[in-house]
């Protein structure tokens, strides 16, 4: 997430603000959804990585704007890849994985994993679909927004009705979407889906397994 136009006083106070209001609303869970995949939160605004600078960015870092990042790297270790924002971020600096400047290309993910796992498909605010990848085991990568801003989080569960449980890179913990971000079907704004590479796609069973890159640039923060 960015606040890119605020002072870095006002910046602060807005983020303590948010932070104030999660503690409020957002309860960590207490109990597993009924359909769900435990992998562990991580935050972006880590020690170990936060201040590092976003891609080639001169005004962003990890932990300012590194969401979507640091819910791929959750991902990719519930599929068994090793490894951190910070290493991630690194890796995507110095392999054409950004787009201007700190922009993730969602493809670069399929090229990092030497192909393990494959970025399959950029959609809208599919419920249905989310359920059916969270099913098949696959977390799966949700825009929503965070005081105004893109924010990225990891869709790990859901309840039976369809409470999705979430991974939020800027708080580092687990909650239910509904505590936090409201209604999935109007909070959820887009969804990343990723497969691994021993699940062959189904035929038919969604569009958009071979994305092209063009459609994989957008904000990603």
């Amino acid at each position: 997430m960015r606040f890119p136009n605020l002072t870095p006083r006002l910046r602060a106070a807005t983020l303590a603000g948010a932070i104030a209001l999660s503690a409020l609303l957002g309860a960590p869970v207490v109990a597993a959804a009924d359909n769900s995949i435990t992998i562990p939160a991580m935050s972006q605004q880590d020690g170990a990585w936060a201040s590092a600078p976003l891609g080639s960015s001169t005004t962003e870092t990890v932990g300012s704007a590194g969401c979507a990042i640091t819910a791929v790297t959750m991902m990719l270790g519930h599929y068994g890849i090793d490894t951190d924002p910070g290493g991630f971020n690194t890796w995507l600096t110095g392999n054409g994985g950004y787009a201007f400047d700190d922009e993730l290309i969602w493809a670069a993910v399929t090229t990092y994993t030497s192909g393990r796992v494959a970025f399959s498909g950029w959609f809208g605010p599919d419920l249905g679909l989310i359920q059916h990848e969270l099913d098949a085991g696959r977390p799966v990568v949700a825009e929503v927004q965070l005081g105004g801003d893109q924010h990225f989080v990891l869709l790990t569960g859901y309840g039976s009705d369809t409470d999705f449980v979430i991974n939020d890179p800027w708080f580092a913990d687990s909650v239910r979407f509904n505590d936090r971000y409201g209604d999935p079907s109007s909070g959820i704004l887009s969804i990343r889906t990723f497969m691994p590479a021993d699940v062959a796609p189904r035929r038919g069973e969604r569009d958009g397994w071979l994305a092209s890159a063009v459609a994989a640039v957008r904000p990603a923060q």
